[in-house]
């Protein structure tokens, strides 16, 4: 089939739409033809990209980007069904071909922002026949929320690159590690004061921060031995840096927007091999998970972080790093939510 994707994430940059680029190469390895018009460039994928331009200013993003899109409709409507993201739903109207909602997530940003996008969220599922979400508790507050049918809602989780990251043997002093989006919001300051937590106790530990965002000036100024901080990292750096790695973080806060995800950096620890560390939500968590996913209240995260670590040997924390990957191998491949995706597009 001839599927187009349109999104207003910037493809290559924004972290997010990592998810994009695997689900549209997925497609096209199953013997789709897969058109994808969003701002960025595309590098190495088997996809066809179109560039849309799309405006600097905050609040005027999505709506550019719908707008420029309008130019491409012929091309567009030649398609056999049309995937796009709520933020850009708004171009649904004129398209003539069956349309998927893409929704990734719902309004993240704060204050007058997030109430704006709340209503082009809500009218995209108002509008939309079927979409899909990244956790069965994304579903449900769709559903809820919007008075949309569940029945029509497929769960579409962040997934893994297997091959690319991958696990190796670890070593020497325990080695804790973030990446992604290193906001304040996030909980990322709380994260030096676990690997203070560990040198009060005796615990010979380095903590690895990844990213880029309102923080990464006020970490990066922190005096703490073995503590590091970088920008973002290239995929193929970052992975071969997980692999080293022990423990994964998961500060995220219990918060609307964190509860109803399903963050792309837990199966990228597991993938890599490692433990994983986190406030206890419906985001984190996993079903059938094991002793390698050790959840605490928001509350007790630093204490209890520290603690579990330093109760744990490394013969002991080598077992479960190997029940992470072997977790990640069986349920974490990208081609569960491939498949499902392709069931949507074919029926």
């Amino acid at each position: 089939m001839k599927i187009v994707w349109l999104s207003s994430r910037v493809l290559g940059s924004d972290l997010c739409s990592t998810t994009q680029v695997q689900l549209a190469n997925g497609l096209v390895e199953r013997g789709h033809t897969v058109d994808v018009y969003s701002p960025g460039e595309s590098v190495d994928n088997q996809f066809t990209h179109h560039q849309i331009k799309r405006s600097k200013r905050r609040g005027f993003q999505s709506s550019s980007v719908a707008k420029n899109l309008i130019h491409r409709l012929d091309q567009i409507n030649s398609s056999d069904v049309v995937l796009i993201d709520w933020t850009i739903f708004s171009i649904a109207k004129h398209i003539i071909r069956p349309v998927i909602l893409m929704d990734r997530g719902p309004p993240a940003d704060g204050g007058v922002l997030a109430k704006l996008q709340w209503r082009p969220w809500n009218r995209a599922w108002r509008d939309s026949t079927r979409g899909t979400t990244v956790s069965d508790s994304h579903r449900e507050f769709v559903s809820i929320r919007t008075n949309t049918n569940k029945a029509s809602i497929q769960v579409l989780p962040a997934g893994v690159d297997l091959n690319l990251f991958k696990s190796r043997r670890k070593s020497g002093e325990i080695k804790l590690a973030y990446h992604g989006k290193v906001d304040v919001k996030r909980g990322v300051m709380s994260l030096p004061m676990i690997l203070a937590g560990l040198h009060s106790q005796g615990v010979d530990a380095t903590l690895h921060i990844h990213g880029d965002g309102d923080a990464l000036t006020r970490l990066k100024n922190i005096e703490l031995e073995g503590l590091e901080v970088t920008e973002s990292l290239p995929q193929e750096k970052l992975a071969n840096l997980l692999s080293t790695y022990d423990v994964g973080l998961l500060p995220m806060p219990e918060d609307k927007v964190w509860n109803l995800a399903s963050p792309l950096k837990r199966s990228e620890y597991l993938a890599s091999g490692m433990v994983v560390c986190g406030i206890d939500h419906t985001g984190h968590q996993l079903s059938e998970s094991g002793e390698w996913l050790m959840l605490s209240s928001q509350e007790d995260f630093i204490t209890k972080t520290v603690s579990w670590i330093r109760s744990l040997t490394r013969d002991s924390l080598s077992k479960l790093q190997i029940e992470s990957r072997n977790y990640a191998e069986k349920n974490l491949s990208w081609s569960h939510s491939i498949d499902t995706l392709e069931s949507m597009i074919l029926s």
